[in-house]
């Protein structure tokens, strides 16, 4: 009678211990599973916020590039009008908006408010005031002043693009 009580003893002892152990294993596999699905959660989610920024600092280099060759554009129409007519011919509220500025601008404005990086979006807003300044620029010596700046800050930004580039690759 005494070793069927050891027995019984020794099996509820094993069935006791053999159900805290499963019990343990499942947690553990249940609290592993758990963390690798928040690392794939969150991998997936920074994967899809740098597409983001990718996709719209890629839009706004290209809304910078068109600022720049809008008031390009209208420096060589002015130019050309100041070569004909002797002197420079200072915007007025009538003038004719220069040709894809307005688009341009716009298009800056919204690409850098879904850029992330400050500066980024700084030398972007820095661009389009050089620019602006350039167009209405009320004689050919301050249009020269402002469009001097207009390069290194476009240098600056693709500097900027570039290092922005590297992180999210």
């Amino acid at each position: 009678m005494t070793s069927a009580i050891l027995a019984f003893v020794g099996v509820l002892l094993g069935s006791l211990v053999t159900s805290v152990l499963t019990i343990y294993k499942e947690r553990l596999t249940a609290r592993h599973e758990i963390k690798v699905r928040d690392q794939q959660y969150e991998r997936d989610r920074q994967a899809a916020r740098d597409a983001f920024q990718r996709e719209n600092t890629l839009a706004l280099q290209a809304a910078v590039s068109d600022v720049v060759k809008a008031v390009y554009e209208e420096l060589d129409r002015a130019l050309a009008e100041y070569h004909e007519a002797g002197s420079w011919p200072a915007r007025q509220w009538e003038t004719p908006t220069a040709k894809g500025w307005s688009e341009a601008v716009l298009q800056l404005q919204l690409s850098a408010a879904r850029v992330l990086d400050e500066e980024m979006r700084a030398l972007a807003q820095e661009i389009q005031h050089a620019a602006g300044d350039t167009i209405w620029a009320p004689t050919l010596a301050t249009a020269r002043q402002h469009c001097a700046r207009i390069e290194p800050l476009h240098e600056r930004f693709n500097g900027t693009a570039n290092r922005i580039f590297a992180s999210l690759f």
